[in-house]
Parts: C-alpha cells; structure tokens; sequence
C-alpha cells in the first residue's frame, strides 16, 4: 500500500524510446483558437530554475503566506525546467511545408505501431481525426512554434513549445498518441 503512494508516472516517446515528460509536471488540455479543445494533445507550462537544481512545484503555491518574491543571482545560470528536466534540444524545420512532410510520416508511424498491437480499426479511426486535428493546431501557428528533440536526437518524434501571448516561459506540447506511459 506504501508503494502505492509512491508511483511515479513517465511518458516515453514511442518510436525512440526517450523519456519526454513525468507525472512531476501537470498535464493540461489544450484548445484552439476557437476555445476548442485539441483532443489527443496536451501540455504543460515551463519556467526557469537556477541549472542543476530540481524545482519541482507541488501544487501549493504561495499557501505559507508572504509575497512571492524571485530572487535572481547574476552570477547563477538560468535554464528552463521543462528543457533541463528531459535533456529537450531545440532544432529547426524550416518552411511549414517540412513540418507538413514530417508530421505526416509521424503519423504513419504511430498508426503502424497501432495495427502492429492490433488495435481495433475503430480507434484507428479516432487516431486519424485527432491526428488531423493536431496538425491544424501546429500548422494555423506555425511562425510561433518551436520544435525540440529527445535526448537521443531522434528526428522520426518531436515535443513542440509556443510561448503564450505576453508570456515569459513556453507551454510544451505533446501528442499522447506517441506517448507510452511508464510506472515506477
């Protein structure tokens, strides 16, 4: 019963077996710009953390009291949790049509992963119509979209990050589809 309590949660990337996210991070719903949500996509928020040090929020906020007060060392490096957390490394893909080229084959590959577990053709279906739905996402933002790698430099899988309008910090966003979730 213990160990229960214990359990941690860690999506792994399906095609290069990196760890993209953990449980240490709270998973929110996305939606477009209509106010509709993304269904198969989800993100979290990211800030930065002095390097090398494990900030992990716990959901109470500022619950002791007092004022919420940042205090920033010149002389410490900053880094975002989120990239640090992971080992994310940023890269390019250039004109949107590269990402229309990419996102396609990402697809198909997570669909071959569903037919090769024998996944009943009517959640394929469902993977299909969400998978459309996320590449309209990316593709109706594409000029504030940046994309990132897994620690392995696997180019076949991709985390993508948009900075909220007025924002200081990235949303990272992630398609569950291509996510395996881990306990430990």
């Amino acid at each position: 019963l213990l160990s229960e309590l214990f359990i941690m949660l860690v999506y792994k990337d399906l095609l290069s077996g990196d760890e993209f996210l953990s449980d240490a991070f709270k998973l929110l719903p996305v939606v477009d710009a209509e106010g509709k949500p993304v269904e198969g996509l989800m993100m979290v928020t990211s800030k930065n953390i002095p390097k090398g040090e494990d900030n992990i929020d716990i959901g109470c906020g500022n619950a002791f009291g007092g004022e919420a007060e940042e205090i920033v060392d010149p002389n410490v490096e900053m880094v975002n949790n989120v990239v640090e957390k992971f080992g994310y490394t940023q890269t390019d893909l250039g004109a949107s049509s590269n990402f229309k080229a990419w996102i396609k084959e990402y697809m198909v590959a997570l669909l071959e992963k569903m037919k090769a577990k024998d996944v009943p053709v009517e959640e394929r279906k469902a993977f299909k119509a969400r998978a459309a739905e996320i590449a309209k996402f990316f593709l109706s933002q594409y000029k504030d979209v940046e994309f990132y790698l897994g620690p392995s430099f696997c180019a076949d899988s991709m985390i993508f990050s948009i900075y909220p309008e007025g924002a200081l910090y990235p949303n990272f966003y992630y398609i569950m589809d291509g996510l395996k979730v881990e306990k430990f």
